[in-house]
C-alpha cells in the first residue's frame, strides 16, 4: 500500500504565455454574447489597476485592505455597468472553456503544484481556489496571481468569509515567507486506546514569531480543517510505529525508541505527517517505555 504524507509546500507560479490574461479570457466570450464582452472590455484599465495592486499588497501581505463586494447580490455594480455576476462568470463559463486560450492558463496554474494541493498537502490538485474568493472580490474572478491549485475538499470547504485584517489571513503559496515552510508549526499530542496509539494535531507556532504569523498559521489549520486531515493521514502509519516501538524494547529501553523517533523526524519535511508524530513520540517517555 502507498502511504501518502501530508506536506504544505510553497508554489512557484508559473511562467504564463500572454501579456494579459483578462483580455484572454474575454477571446473565450462568444458572438452570441457581443454586449457582455464589450462592458467587460471597456473596464480593462480598471481591472488592470486592481491587479497591480493585487500584487503591490501581495509580498507584505497587505491584501486584507480590499474593501469586499456583498456576499449576496449577484447583481450589485462593481464598476461602470458591470455586476459582480459579470465578472464571476468571466471564470465559470469562459475561462473554464475547454479548448479556448484561457482554459490553457487554467491548467497551466492547476498543475503548478506538481498534482499535491499546497493547502492541505495530502489530496491531488483537482481545481482552483480564489485566495480572496470571488463572491467577495469579484475583480480578481481571472486575476491569476489569486488562483491557487487546491483540491475539492479545500477549496468547497473553506468559506467566502472576507480577511479584516493581516492576522486573518491564510498562507499564500505562491510567495509566502520561508520560515512557514521551513520551521515547525504543527504538533500534536498521543492518547491510547486498547493499546493503539491515537494522534491528536493542532497548531503550534513558535513563540518568538509575531502575533500575526501566529495567528496567520492557526487560521490556516482551521480554515483547512488541517485537524481531522492530518488524524486521517496519520492513521495508516500507526500499525507500523506500535510495531516498531515494541520490537525496539525487546533489545533496548526508552532511551533507544526516543533516539529512533529524533532521528526519524530529521530526515522528513517540516510539518508533515510523520515529522509531527515522530516528535511527539519522541517528546512522550511513558510511549516511548511501552506503557500503554
Amino acid at each position: 500500500m502507498l502511504l501518502k504524507v501530508i506536506i504544505m509546500n510553497k508554489v512557484n507560479f508559473p511562467a504564463l504565455h500572454c501579456d494579459d490574461v483578462y483580455a484572454t479570457c474575454l477571446l473565450s466570450v462568444g458572438p452570441r454574447s457581443l454586449d457582455y464582452k464589450i462592458k467587460l472590455n471597456r473596464i480593462s484599465e480598471i481591472v488592470a489597476t486592481s491587479w497591480q495592486k493585487f500584487d503591490d499588497r501581495c509580498t507584505p501581505k497587505n491584501l486584507h485592505l480590499f474593501p469586499p463586494c456583498h456576499p449576496r447580490n449577484k447583481e450589485q455594480v462593481i464598476t461602470g455597468n458591470v455586476t459582480k455576476d459579470d465578472l464571476m462568470n468571466l471564470y465559470t463559463r469562459h475561462m473554464l472553456k475547454l479548448g479556448s486560450e484561457s482554459r490553457k492558463i487554467y491548467d497551466k496554474l492547476r498543475a503548478a503544484s506538481n498534482g499535491v494541493c499546497p493547502l492541505c498537502g495530502i489530496h491531488g490538485v483537482a481545481t482552483l481556489d480564489h485566495y480572496l474568493p470571488k463572491a467577495r472580490y469579484p475583480l480578481f474572478s481571472v486575476n491569476p496571481k489569486n488562483l491557487i491549485p487546491a483540491c475539492q475538499n479545500c477549496n468547497e470547504g473553506k468559506s467566502d468569509s472576507v480577511f479584516v485584517n493581516a492576522s486573518d489571513l491564510t498562507l499564500y503559496p505562491y510567495n509566502d515567507d520561508n520560515k512557514f515552510y521551513k520551521t515547525d508549526w504543527i504538533s500534536a499530542t498521543i492518547a491510547t486506546s486498547n493499546g493503539i496509539l491515537v494522534f491528536d494535531f493542532f497548531p503550534d507556532p513558535p513563540k518568538k514569531w509575531l502575533n500575526v504569523e501566529q495567528q496567520r498559521v492557526i487560521n490556516h489549520f482551521k480554515n483547512f480543517s488541517l485537524r481531522s486531515k492530518y488524524s486521517i493521514n496519520a492513521a495508516q502509519f500507526v500499525t507500523t510505529i506500535n510495531s516498531d516501538i515494541r520490537r525496539m524494547l525487546l533489545n533496548g529501553d526508552h532511551n533507544v525508541v526516543q533516539s529512533h523517533y529524533q532521528e526519524l523526524a530529521g530526515k522528513v519535511p517540516f510539518n508533515s505527517t510523520l515529522r509531527v508524530m515522530y516528535n511527539a513520540i519522541a517528546k512522550d517517555l511513558n510511549i516511548c517505555r511501552g506503557d500503554y
